[in-house]
């Protein structure tokens, strides 16, 4: 048994029913009680008659409830947008509000919210669309990357075909519903009827019960961002003679570093360490290369981010001498577009070619047919793989009439956000925390700086623009 995505429902195969499907925070299922929990719940749901193609948002954190309204979402034909207890509950009011969803599924406290004003709503389409997830805008407001059922197909087909997956996955799932990143687990264990077991974030943060717990259900497949892993690997527990069932580890939603690829592969030297890339808006992933001790060796100073999937095309755009240029994703995996915002698809949605495209604001480069990542064009960055604009962070704090003005700036090491500063200029003495708690009022938490530095006038360069080098370096100095 599995959930077939072509057809959307659930299909018998040579899986057995008792076999464990979602093992969750809160309980495990098995295939058979998990088919059971999302029949019900799609009858639970037809009774409040929701016309095809409306929006029903889920919110929660690692509950068994999340993966089983997200599957009655599919089948039902309801686009879901996933909001994590990370969110504050004004962003999650917010996206209600912009979606204009009557049905909003509370998996913490097992119920639903109903406003029979909105049941009217309805987004639908013949690619009928499967999620919206809501990232990190430049103007302050969530933008909602529309994924529809042939861009998950084609990703689906992609997965299931060249990452050595198979029925016997297990996949260790930590990273959020509402980070796109969850779309490889939750993909992988539906369409080839393997096994999630969903982590919280207090799990995650336990290591020596996070081992325990991988051990527990067999986990085979690590998928996070190359900063999660990076806190494990300092543990002498993290290793193939204590957690022997760990033989793939896929990564994406930033760089991945030389040495931690190569700490992985010296703990747990029979492994696989997969490489991709890919925005939310190209449906996860476009690109994927296994990451050897050889590739490692030929390029320690930045590793390859892989080959294009079949099927998808990369344009580099505004080449220059370096032959560095912006990154336009073209193919059947690509978003729609962003959710009610004309002005910004025109510009990064171009209708130009017979497949969707997406400008990216990457920068790469080609060598020898595998794609390399070199940097942002502008000032989105990730974080622990969130996106984050940072722009949205100066103007929470600005909302204090206190502060005259605040900028945003990354720490890091090399390549890697290690965490964010703000500095600020103030009227007054203002303490640091009572910043921090204002505004994780109306921001998840891993947009708060870690650090918030008073000063009395920002630096400026010769182009009469706030020098940020010269910031971090009076940072460094403290």
């Amino acid at each position: 048994m599995r959930f077939d995505l072509k057809l959307l429902d659930f299909v018998d195969c040579q899986i057995d029913g008792d076999k464990l499907a979602v093992c969750a925070s809160d309980r495990d299922l098995t295939w058979n009680e998990f088919k059971k929990e999302v029949e019900e719940f799609k009858q639970e749901i037809l009774k409040y008659d929701l016309p095809k193609g409306h929006p029903v948002v889920i919110y929660g954190h690692k509950e068994a409830k999340f993966v089983v309204s997200m599957t009655a979402c599919m089948s039902l034909g309801l686009p879901y947008i996933p909001v994590d207890t990370i969110y504050p509950t004004e962003r999650l009011n917010k996206i209600i509000n912009v979606v204009n969803s009557a049905f909003v599924i509370d998996t913490i406290e097992n119920k639903i919210n109903f406003n029979k004003d909105n049941i009217q709503t309805s987004y639908a389409l013949d690619d009928q669309i499967i999620y919206i997830i809501f990232t990190s805008g430049s103007t302050g407001e969530p933008k909602g990357v529309q994924i529809t059922k042939s861009a998950w197909l084609d990703f689906d087909v992609w997965l299931s075909s060249e990452f050595g997956l198979s029925n016997k996955s297990v996949f260790m799932n930590q990273a959020p519903f509402s980070f796109d990143l969850s779309v490889y687990e939750l993909t992988g264990f539906l369409s080839l009827g393997g096994t999630i077991v969903l982590n919280s974030r207090d799990m995650a943060d336990a290591h020596l019960d996070y081992f325990e717990r991988l051990k527990k259900y067999g986990c085979n497949v690590w998928v996070s961002t190359p900063s999660f892993i990076s806190k494990y690997l300092l543990s002498n527990e993290f290793n193939s003679q204590s957690i022997k069932d760990l033989s793939i580890f896929l990564f994406c939603g930033e760089v991945l570093p030389s040495n931690t690829a190569k700490r992985i592969l010296n703990n747990f030297p029979n492994s696989k360490v997969l490489n991709t890339y890919g925005p939310t808006e190209a449906t996860v992933a476009t690109t994927l290369i296994e990451i050897t001790p050889e590739i490692i060796e030929k390029y320690s100073k930045s590793l390859p981010v892989g080959y294009v999937k079949e099927g998808t095309v990369i344009n580099l755009l505004d080449i220059d001498s370096e032959n560095i240029g912006e990154m336009e994703i073209v193919g059947d995996n690509v978003s729609i577009g962003y959710f009610k915002n004309d002005e910004l698809n025109k510009q990064k949605f171009e209708a130009k070619y017979e497949k969707r495209s997406f400008r990216t604001g990457d920068f790469g480069y080609f060598e020898n047919n595998m794609l390399f990542f070199a940097n942002r064009k502008d000032e989105l960055i990730k974080l622990h793989g969130y996106r984050i604009e940072l722009g949205e962070i100066d103007r929470e704090f600005l909302k204090d009439e206190r502060i005259s003005d605040a900028i945003t700036i990354p720490l890091k090491r090399g390549t890697e956000v290690m965490k964010l500063i703000t500095f600020i200029i103030s009227k007054e003495e203002i303490n640091s925390e009572e910043l921090k708690n204002n505004i994780s009022v109306s921001l998840p938490y891993y947009m708060v700086p870690s650090d918030i530095i008073f000063l009395g006038a920002f630096p400026y360069n010769n182009n009469h623009k706030i020098d940020k080098n010269k910031l971090i370096e009076i940072y460094k100095n403290l």
